[in-house]
């Protein structure tokens, strides 16, 4: 009788609930959301290139002026084709569209429009430099213009209602704690419990490694990029592509400085370990991708162990590790034989060791069995373990990567501005410790060790892939016909002196054919290492004239080398495949010196073919295909620092600076993010973590 009294009473109240959701909105404001909505949906559906001259001359063949633009706006838009899941897709956007815009005063912060007309702004120039490598669609003709209008319109209510919901959702994350119960979740909350809580490190590496299996069976020996078999080349002292152009210090010693000298001896060095021991460079080869998928699956279960220590719930750790089990991209470089991938897993431990000594979290139980004062004495300064890990991840990234140290500096100085503002001095000398013991172990490995050993350093070339780029496309736009391209412009915009200026540095007579708008490498190519310090100056001079002359070609120069990294290309990221690598092996330049090649039998095909199955469903399952973009990773990482500086959480914001630097690296880089994501591969792997431990709520973590 209660139960039945307790029901009667509850329909009122869900009456009275439903009434205050739906009758809170005007009529009129019900309508202007659905007009939103529909705004919305033609920011998704319209398309510039399906409006041409023969489709309009049928329809009209007198139009002209006004009445020809109208016409070209009109059949950009698909018409009945998708009518009725548009309209669909409109109806569900009506709610949340009214809720934010019209419900929620807080949504027109700067803090969300701004990053909403930024996002707006890269899907309509995305989508032009996606299609037609330049501004075109966007910009070339009124009816272009209204077009971009439209769709930037639409766009923007669909940024500015998401990135509102997202703050929200990070509201909640922050100030709940999803509780897991064995009454409510059964078997998947045991399962998850056991595998997450009780062994927080072992079990997590041996799921993710027995996950991660079939592709390294798959690969074995290890997947070749363009850049293995040169490395490996460099370490036997064989011509290797890079000591060509270099001006070496000793003709006899072309191991050189162009990918991390240190990367390269470890490489080499199993492959010569291999040789020695087995007779054959494919078990050196083994050996190398064997330690390095055993470092990423270790640096995995690190992250999860941190977040259990660091008192993440366990729905959040659930999350994280079915992300890094389940998106294809991490089991495919871990067998991939490229310095990114141990940078990779020496950047993630830097992010994790610093959030443990910048970010405040609950004790962890093995503080509270070492007592109370113990405990505060790790809170205050950081345990032991903890900053030799620091220690270890700051020197991973100054040696594995060319200009790596940045990152180390952005850490180590980090954290010790926040234990000085913390009156924690002790230890923010061990962060200028930490950073004064890997700046002084790299200077002397660059400055000593490299010019004792004959190794030349890199080329200053590699950090002008932007300047490069921006002459490149000037030239193929106003003298292509002096610079390679047959048939090509001359306008008089470049003169006889700039021409002879730029090839003192870049080799004109070739310059405008070698353009390739996604990537900088064929154009820095032809650097000429023996350019002065004066011919590079005058250089830069004839590129500040050439950029007055016309800026929009350096604009485009500049968006078109990197728009991929925040718009989702229509181009397949590019995914280093079993197909891919043997051709690699198989190359000239390696089957001259070297018999690579990858393991041949029933169990390797059969892990082949599931792989790479799986790998292209989730690269073409809407949606889920967004976690194989690179944008995808740096739309989250900027809506999650601005929610951040948004609620002035300095810490938490503090640690997403190295994740943002790896994206600065990135934009000054020589590829496209709809080209390469290994790049921002660092990033990707560091993100689930600075999230969880930024934007969620801890607590002590359970007694074992």
């Amino acid at each position: 009788m209660a139960s039945k009294n307790a029901a009667t009473a509850a329909g009122p109240a869900r009456d009275a609930r439903r009434r205050a959701r739906f009758g809170r909105y005007p009529a009129a404001q019900t309508c202007a959301s659905f007009a939103l909505a529909l705004l919305a949906t033609a920011a998704l559906s319209i398309d510039p290139t399906n409006s041409s001259h023969s489709a309009i001359q049928t329809i009209d063949p007198t139009a002209t002026g006004a009445l020809y633009i109208c016409y070209e706006i009109l059949l950009s838009f698909p018409g009945h084709e998708f009518a009725v899941l548009l309209l669909a897709f409109a109806c569900l956007l009506v709610l949340p569209i009214r809720y934010v815009m019209f419900g929620r005063r807080d949504s027109w912060r700067p803090s969300v429009v701004i990053p909403a007309l930024a996002f707006a702004a890269c899907m309509v120039f995305g989508k032009s430099y996606d299609t037609t490598d330049s501004a075109q669609l966007a910009l070339g003709g009124t009816s272009r213009v209204i077009e971009s209008l439209i769709a930037g319109a639409g766009w923007t209510v669909l940024a500015h209602v998401g990135i509102y919901l997202v703050f929200s959702c990070f509201d909640w994350f922050g100030s709940h704690r999803t509780r897991f119960s064995e009454s409510r979740y059964g078997r998947m909350w045991r399962a998850a419990h056991a595998l997450l809580d009780r062994h927080p490190f072992v079990l997590p590496w041996a799921a993710v490694a027995i996950a991660w299996a079939p592709t390294f069976i798959a690969s074995v020996p290890g997947l070749f990029m363009g850049d293995t078999g040169a490395q490996i080349r460099q370490w036997f002292n064989l011509p290797n592509g890079t000591s060509d152009y270099l001006n070496l210090i000793n003709p006899n010693v072309l191991l050189n400085g162009h990918h991390p000298v240190v990367h390269t001896a470890l490489l080499g060095g199993c492959v010569q370990l291999g040789i020695s021991l087995f007779g054959n460079e494919n078990a050196g080869v083994l050996l190398y991708t064997t330690l390095q998928f055993a470092v990423t699956t270790a640096t995995v279960a690190y992250v999860l162990s941190s977040l259990y220590h660091m008192g993440a719930g366990l729905a959040a750790r659930t999350g994280v590790l079915a992300f890094f089990i389940f998106v294809p991209i991490f089991s495919n470089y871990a067998v991939l034989i490229t310095k990114d991938v141990l940078f990779g897993d020496a950047f993630v431990l830097l992010v994790v060791q610093m959030a443990k000594l910048l970010v405040p979290a609950g004790s962890t139980s093995r503080q509270r069995e070492e007592g109370a004062n113990e405990a505060r004495r790790l809170r205050k300064h950081g345990s032991g373990r903890d900053w030799a890990l620091l220690v270890l991840a700051s020197l991973g990234c100054a040696f594995l990567r060319n200009g790596g140290l940045v990152f180390s500096a952005i850490a180590c100085i980090l954290i010790a501005g926040f234990r000085i503002a913390a009156h924690r001095r002790r230890a923010a000398a061990a962060a200028f410790g930490v950073l004064a013991v890997t700046a002084a172990a790299y200077l002397a490995f660059t400055g000593i060790a490299m010019p004792a050993l004959d190794i030349t350093p890199g080329s200053k070339r590699e950090a002008l892939s932007i300047p490069f780029q921006q002459t490149a496309r000037y030239v193929l736009k106003h003298d292509g016909v002096h610079a390679g391209v047959e048939g090509g412009s001359d306008d008089g915009m470049v003169s006889d002196e700039e021409r002879a200026i730029i090839d003192r540095v870049l080799d004109y007579d070739t310059l405008a054919s070698r353009y390739d708008p996604d990537k900088s490498d064929s154009v820095k190519n032809a650097f000429n290492e023996d350019a002065t310090a004066e011919d590079l100056a005058a250089y830069f001079r004839v590129w500040a004239t050439q950029f007055l002359r016309d800026p929009a070609s350096y604009a485009s120069a500049f968006a078109n080398n990197y728009f991929g990294y925040f718009y989702p290309s229509q181009k397949d990221v590019w995914v280093y495949s079993t197909v891919s690598s043997d051709k690699t092996m198989a190359r000239p330049e390696n089957r001259d010196y070297f018999d690579f090649h990858r393991s041949d039998s029933a169990v390797t095909d059969i892990c082949n073919h599931l792989t790479t199955l799986y790998r292209v469903a989730i690269q073409r399952i809407p949606l889920v295909s967004l976690t194989m973009s690179s944008s995808m990773y740096v739309w989250l990482l900027i809506v999650c620092a601005v929610y951040l500086l948004r609620n002035r959480r300095w810490p938490s914001l503090a640690l997403f600076a190295p994740l943002l630097a790896v994206l600065a690296v990135c934009l000054i880089g020589p590829c496209n993010g709809s080209t390469y994501m290994r790049y921002l591969y660092p990033m990707i792997c560091a993100c689930p973590f600075a999230m969880v431990v930024a934007l969620g709520k801890t607590r002590p973590a359970p007694s074992a």
